[in-house]
């Protein structure tokens, strides 16, 4: 017969072998094929009111370049606004683009 104690190490050792699995699937591959360079990456979580942090960093993905951006903000939610602000200053917001079952985002 299992104790109340060896369950709850046990729900505890499984929780923190899944907790991985919760930061993973918020990476996105941004592809540009515009002919403009993209600046600034900004993601926006459902329900939220406010942009993120430039995901870019100070980098930019230039006309054929793919990008790797992370959104992962803590929250573990997978909706998404993105917004792309590009070096002619166009801002392009995608809406409800989910990012844990996306491995990709592409600008045309």
């Amino acid at each position: 017969m299992k104790t109340v104690a060896s369950v709850c190490s046990t729900l505890i050792a499984v929780a923190l072998l899944s907790a991985p699995a919760f930061a993973e699937g918020r990476e996105l591959q941004i592809v540009n094929y515009t002919d403009f360079e993209i600046v600034a990456i900004f993601g926006m979580r459902q329900g939220a009111t406010e942009w993120g942090e430039n995901e870019l960093a100070g980098d930019i993905i230039t006309a054929g370049e793919t990008q790797t951006v992370d959104f992962d903000d803590g929250s573990g939610y997978c909706m998404f606004s993105i917004m792309a602000v590009f070096d002619d200053g166009e801002e392009l917001v995608s809406e409800d683009i989910n990012i844990c079952d996306l491995p990709a985002f592409t600008y045309y």
